[in-house]
């Protein structure tokens, strides 16, 4: 049963990291090339458009979240590992279970509070753009609930190899 959770989990959150890689991908192409656009144009004609730096902001707030999940799916977020690194492997793996636990708990949180905001700032003008705020803010909520989704799949990875580990005979009996 473990088994078919592992792969079934393991494909729904390689699907959704497709996804949060392309996204990502077109996400920087454009900022970089409308931020460029903005330097050769005030480098060339001595003018900005200031509707560029706020849909950059915008842009760089959607690709900042969705670079945290993908750091959360490829597990190369910043951890110190010294500590981990002398216990034995299975409590390594218990230890790994703990701190994506925990994590997954606060971003499940975040991703509610997220949604809060948004929802406060959805009919909320931006001061140039044509948008509402909430086309800014909803970035947080969607990039945490991806997040959490990874963190979730790394939660159950590290269970399986707990569970499958010759030592984790014990572990067995917990689950």
């Amino acid at each position: 049963m473990l088994r078919k959770i592992l792969s079934i989990s393991s494909v729904v959150s390689g699907f959704l990291e497709k996804i949060v890689k392309w996204v990502s991908i077109v996400v920087l192409v454009v900022l970089i090339s409308v931020v460029f656009f903005q330097v050769a144009s005030r480098v060339l004609t001595g003018k900005s458009f200031v509707e560029i730096e706020e849909f950059s902001i915008v842009m760089a707030s959607w690709l900042a979240f969705f670079t945290v999940a993908y750091s959360a799916r490829r597990k190369v977020h910043v951890r110190i590992d010294v500590f981990s690194n002398l216990l034995p492997e299975l409590y390594q793996h218990l230890l790994m279970m703990l701190i994506t636990g925990a994590t997954f708990v606060v971003s499940v949180y975040l991703v509610k509070y997220g949604y809060l905001l948004a929802m406060k700032k959805v009919n909320v003008p931006l001061s140039i753009l044509p948008i509402h705020a909430g086309s800014w803010y909803f970035s947080f909520p969607v990039g945490m609930l991806f997040t959490s989704v990874f963190l979730l799949d790394n939660f159950l990875q590290e269970l399986g190899k707990v569970v499958n580990s010759p030592k984790g005979d014990s572990a067995k009996e917990m689950v």
